[in-house]
């Protein structure tokens, strides 16, 4: 509950006090009830550190849970695919990719296996798998499986899901990509109404695609609506992330190359720079950011 309220370190301190209760109980906490529970929390533990930008323990927690998982309901199970899907999306996020994009796969296989093509749990890997291929820079190939998972979330939910948006905007910033801005404008400012609408106005979400929108619109030269949206982003990220987070300094290094172009250079340099500081500390040297 804390975490989908963004109260990050609450929600942290919550799992770490699960996990600690968890360990005391030792060997009576057994079976499948508790590796259910145990699971939870490492996937909590892992998912709020990947969130915050902690990569390297989010990895420790995720890796247990995938061991966890296949151990205790076998390596071609749907709660395996899940673990190795969290894990994916870290590696993703850390400029793993080849790694990443490995396990998606993987979980792709045991999902479509056990529930077929045309499912939530389908859809939510043509998502990821779509999204690493953008983080390469491949948008070609990022294209059709963005593309899949919007199709199949609006088929399942509906147009105006939440879950049916977060597709949408996935694969509006493979648009983007492709310099298809028309397409993924709209597709942006569609999403941003329902996710204030779903989430209220300063959500995880919400930073994210106000930040892709700005993105969109710097690139139509549209300067001044460009900086607003990545100025409210900023605000929000720092708010839930922090200075530290690798998401908070993206945004700050989007923000300052838009002051930039144009002609802001004295504001755009402390953006930058602490952009840098931060990234080189929590990304891989090989990472594109």
């Amino acid at each position: 509950l804390e975490n989908e309220r963004q109260n990050f370190d609450m929600a942290l301190a919550l799992a770490e006090r699960a996990r600690a209760i968890e360990d005391l109980l030792g060997d009576p906490f057994r079976g499948e009830t508790a590796a259910r529970i145990r699971l939870k929390t490492l996937e909590s533990l892992g998912t709020i550190r990947r969130t915050q930008g902690d990569y390297a323990r989010a990895e420790v927690d995720l890796q247990q849970a995938l061991t966890l998982a296949a151990a205790q309901f076998g390596e071609a199970s749907e709660e395996a695919a899940e673990a190795r899907n969290n894990l994916a999306v870290l590696y993703k996020y850390w400029g793993r990719f080849e790694e990443g994009l490995q396990l998606y796969r993987e979980a792709l296989g045991a999902i479509t296996a056990l529930h077929g093509e045309d499912s939530l749990a389908a859809a939510i890997l043509h998502h990821n798998i779509g999204g690493i291929l953008h983080s390469q820079g491949d948008f070609a190939a990022a294209e059709e499986p963005g593309r899949k998972a919007w199709e199949i979330s609006r088929r399942l939910l509906g147009e105006e899901d939440p879950r049916t948006m977060l597709d949408a905007a996935a694969y509006a910033a493979i648009l983007d990509g492709l310099e298809r801005y028309e397409e993924s404008e709209r597709l942006y400012r569609r999403a941003l109404a329902i996710f204030e609408r779903a989430f209220g106005p300063r959500h995880y979400e919400v930073a994210a695609t106000l930040h892709n929108l700005a993105a969109v619109l710097a690139a139509r030269g549209h300067y001044a609506e460009a900086e607003q949206h990545y100025r409210r982003a900023l605000a929000i990220q720092e708010e839930l992330l922090g200075a530290e987070s690798p998401d908070v300094a993206r945004t700050r290094n989007n923000l300052g190359s838009l002051l930039d172009r144009a002609g802001r250079p004295r504001e755009a340099v402390p953006l930058l720079e602490s952009a840098v500081a931060v990234l080189e500390k929590r990304l891989t040297p090989g990472h594109p950011h």
